[in-house]
């Protein structure tokens, strides 16, 4: 068992590590962060669409009484056309999340390959790791459907046999609810594992994430406490880092809608004064698209530092559990402690050698054709134990 916690002694390497590559600060690589740290979040769009019917004016030459009759052209959608339109659309923003949450399971590894290697590029890794990245999206999606089933199966089964609401049925949500909320946290605590550490070792040993899980959990298994404890201060430090962020981004908010106001201000009484209204809002309405996309860029820079030291606060944790997977060059618990004591009985071994002259009857002993054993006296027994080189 190790003389220390890993979830704690990374937390320096972590730091060191993050340093290292974030400073002195290069622009491109922060924005290359940048860039990442975009698509390993979610996204979505939904477009939009209308169906309008156009009146007909009327027939047999006659200039009036056609327009209270053509009115009843004008009436809502039937619902089925509604539907089809609502269909689409949920169709267009699921087809959307899946290629976001593909192209961001592949930046997992072009993360993981930019920290390894102390230089962040996107292209070249983007193409390499492809697949894999591919691999690990399929992981991802069929664990989140597995932990959807195990409540949406019991719901369906339920509610699809037609039972009335009763305090009865009630009762029986509160155990399906349990269920859900247990198998909620083991698959975050899968994907986050899958993130942390199988991603890694994907990487690094050309695996892919089944055989990636097999490699690791019997190493999972053995130090479980040291993962369990991980896994809390995981979760303890990403609470921590997310309000830092969040405060960090709500002051450039601040900071940054100042100069937005007061142009878009300026801007909108000038062309109210001249009369042009519309145009006005228009200049208003660009003003506050542009300050949104201020907003996410300065955001995304905000969470390059609190990215890259969460990543190799992992690689650390993964690297101290499995020394052949170590991506940053850990220093481990273990190891100073060795290290200690094999310093702390050289210091005590020459203390007392060059206090009471141990080291000169050590030298004196071969001379006199004796071995140095026979030949130390009693108060520099601890010297003798030592081999004279």
């Amino acid at each position: 068992m190790p003389s220390d916690w890993y979830a704690f002694a990374a937390l320096s390497d972590a730091r060191d590590a993050t340093e290292g590559l974030l400073r002195p600060v290069d622009r491109g690589r922060w924005l290359r962060l940048a860039l990442i740290a975009l698509f390993v979040g979610v996204g979505g769009g939904a477009p939009t669409g209308g169906n309008f019917n156009v009146p007909s004016g009327g027939g047999g030459g006659g200039g009036g009484g056609g327009p209270p009759p053509d009115f009843s052209a004008l009436s809502m959608p039937d619902p089925g056309s509604i539907a089809a339109i609502v269909l689409g659309i949920l169709v267009l923003i699921v087809l959307l999340s899946l290629v976001w949450s593909a192209i961001g399971a592949v930046m997992e590894f072009v993360l993981i390959a930019g920290l390894r290697d102390r230089d962040v590029s996107i292209r070249a890794p983007f193409r390499e790791e492809f697949w894999p990245g591919m691999r690990l999206f399929g992981f991802r999606l069929l664990v989140g459907l597995g932990s959807l089933l195990v409540l949406g199966l019991p719901l369906i089964a339920v509610f699809g046999l037609g039972i009335s609401v009763s305090p009865a049925l009630l009762v029986l949500l509160v155990p399906l609810m349990i269920l859900f909320g247990i198998a909620a946290l083991v698959s975050s605590i899968v994907l986050g594992l899958t993130t942390d550490f199988v991603v890694p070792t994907m990487l690094t040993e050309d695996r892919g994430v089944l055989d990636s899980w097999r490699r690791l959990w019997p190493t999972l298994r053995a130090e479980w406490k040291q993962t369990a404890l991980y896994v809390v201060a995981k979760f303890v430090l990403g609470i921590a880092v997310s309000l830092a962020v969040s405060l960090v981004v709500l002051l450039a908010a601040l900071i940054v809608a100042i100069p937005f106001a007061l142009v878009g201000g300026a801007l909108f009484f000038a062309t109210s004064a001249a009369g042009a209204h519309t145009v006005g809002w228009v200049l208003v309405g660009i003003l506050v698209a542009l300050y949104v996309l201020v907003l996410i860029v300065v955001g995304l820079i905000v969470q390059v530092p609190a990215l890259t030291f969460v990543r190799y606060y992992s690689l650390s944790v993964l690297g101290m559990l499995v020394p052949e997977l170590d991506l940053v060059g850990v220093d481990r618990p273990e190891e100073d402690g060795e290290d200690g004591d094999v310093t702390d009985d050289e210091d005590g071994g020459d203390g007392p050698d060059a206090g009471e002259g141990g080291i000169d009857d050590g030298d004196d002993g071969p001379s006199d054709g004796t071995s140095p054993g026979d030949d130390s006296p009693a108060p520099t027994g601890t010297a003798g134990t030592r081999p004279v080189v």
